[in-house]
């Protein structure tokens, strides 16, 4: 654990078949794939930039986290397919029974927890927050520019859930990270979003549903400053709106099969270019690709057939 901070994607990289894509970066590779391949999922919304401080560390506080599971081949119908693997994490759900406040403090980084019911045995919440302190370190330096600089980050994660009757509960998760913007003439700031709103409904002893509206957005900002006149920002980023519907038909002890759909809507923005007064620099703006996709899903397990 680097400086005593455990984070969850250094794990993994000690699995067989998975391979760090280099000192100081999060990324990793499965059995030859490249970093990108790998489709990380937070509670069922993707992450498309998975580690702050230039890969230092990952966005995933394990204090929040519940469990993990890593598919290095043969990936599951409902996760849309991806060329290398899926990692599918899931956060804590928070205690239904009594209040706690667990948390922990390293060398360069502090996280607490607050989890508890919101009623008994009905439903229960989890918030919990981390943040590094590396930036207070900077303020001692003579240098200027080196104690205008911002070098921490911060995240959120949230999780509450409450059971409506017997046959249905509510989901709602929430993420949100950042390393903001320094008050340097040239900086850079990375922002993580997601959301997810999950209904559970149980038809009866064999056949269950889950409905999920799920949302994703990732973004960064280049902020350049040429003098004391002359400014430059640059902006891209991702957004996700998707819509999942699973069905679970448990046919007996042996066999089960999954069926559903998923509908998403990307919206790329390629770039975008502002520039301030007396700039050399013309503003410019790359048109958004927005594509949509519609999949089916269905799947079947048992004792003789490969999930």
């Amino acid at each position: 654990m680097l400086f005593g901070e455990s984070d969850i994607l250094k794990t993994i990289q000690l699995l067989p078949g998975v391979q760090s894509a280099g000192e100081g970066n999060a990324g990793f590779y499965v059995r030859g794939g490249a970093a990108d391949q790998n489709l990380i999922l937070l509670d069922e919304a993707p992450v498309y930039n998975a580690s702050h401080l230039l890969g230092f560390f990952s966005v995933f506080n394990s204090d929040a986290l519940k469990d993990v599971t890593l598919y290095k081949g043969n990936m599951p119908a409902e996760y849309g397919g991806r060329a290398s693997s899926v990692l599918d994490i899931r956060m804590k759900e928070g205690n239904n029974k009594k209040f706690g406040v667990p948390g922990g403090q390293g060398l360069i980084a502090s996280r607490l927890t607050i989890e508890g019911p919101i009623v008994p045995e009905k439903g229960s919440f989890m918030l919990s927050g981390r943040r590094t302190y590396a930036d207070m370190f900077l303020k001692l330096s003579k240098e200027e520019s080196v104690r205008k600089s911002s070098l921490y980050f911060y995240d959120f994660n949230l999780k509450t859930n409450y059971q409506l009757g017997e046959r249905d509960r509510v989901f709602l998760s929430g993420y949100f990270g950042e390393i903001p913007r320094s008050a340097r003439p040239r900086s850079a700031s990375i922002s993580n979003a997601t959301a997810t709103l999950r209904w559970n409904h149980v038809f009866g002893e064999k056949l269950f549903s889950n409905t999920s509206a799920i949302f994703s957005d990732y973004s960064y900002d280049i902020h350049l400053q040429t003098d004391s006149s002359s400014t430059l920002s640059i902006n891209s980023g991702i957004r996700d709106l998707n819509f999942k519907q699973d069905f679970g038909w448990f046919v007996d002890e042996n066999n089960t099969v999954k069926f559903g759909g998923n509908l998403i809507h990307h919206r790329f923005t390629p770039g975008k270019i502002e520039t301030g007064e007396g700039s050399s620099f013309n503003s410019m703006v790359l048109e958004d690709n927005t594509p949509s996709k519609a999949a089916p899903i269905f799947r079947t397990s048992g004792p003789s057939i490969a999930g």
